[in-house]
């Protein structure tokens, strides 16, 4: 969906609370300011800050949104990932990356690690085709990539003393 300045302002600000993710603001780099932890830090902006590119993701609902600016406007695309195991360990279409965020204001999370999920659909594919026994050739259904999302951090516990 699209949305301007204000309309953008005002999804973030009311509908991503309890979502965790990320903002990098035009302009600037991302840093620890820019980072948000579900139940730690509520995501938001201020009226004269202007997204460049955002990920969220809730675990309750399990809903993905990625924010991107375009010209004069904000392209939003909500996913949801309802039923997905998100475990890298046992989905292989979930991946984890290491990232240069370290959430010095948590007092639970040493260092983060953005997990992404990868969502594949079947589709006939032109290029691999079998005979039909009607003499035709029909596209066998292949697994195509549509879209990757954010799927939330992978977060290192600080130890406890």
């Amino acid at each position: 969906m699209k949305k301007n300045k204000d309309e953008i302002l005002k999804y973030v600000n009311e509908n991503l609370k309890g979502y965790e993710g990320y903002i990098q603001l035009m302009g600037e780099k991302i840093d620890e300011k820019h980072l948000f932890l579900a139940g730690e830090r509520t995501p938001g902006l201020g009226e004269d800050e202007l997204i460049y590119e955002a990920h969220f993701f809730d675990e309750k609902s399990k809903k993905s949104v990625s924010i991107r600016q375009i010209n004069d406007a904000w392209f939003v695309d909500e996913t949801e990932l309802g039923g997905a195991n998100l475990d890298p360990k046992k989905n292989p279409d979930i991946k984890e990356f290491h990232s240069k965020f370290k959430p010095e204001f948590s007092a639970k999370f040493k260092e983060v690690k953005i997990k992404m999920a990868q969502i594949w659909q079947d589709e006939k594919d032109e290029f691999c085709e079998v005979p039909q026994g009607n003499g035709t050739l029909e596209g066998l259904p292949v697994l195509k990539l549509q879209k990757i999302v954010f799927a939330g951090f992978v977060k290192d516990e600080k130890d406890k003393k």
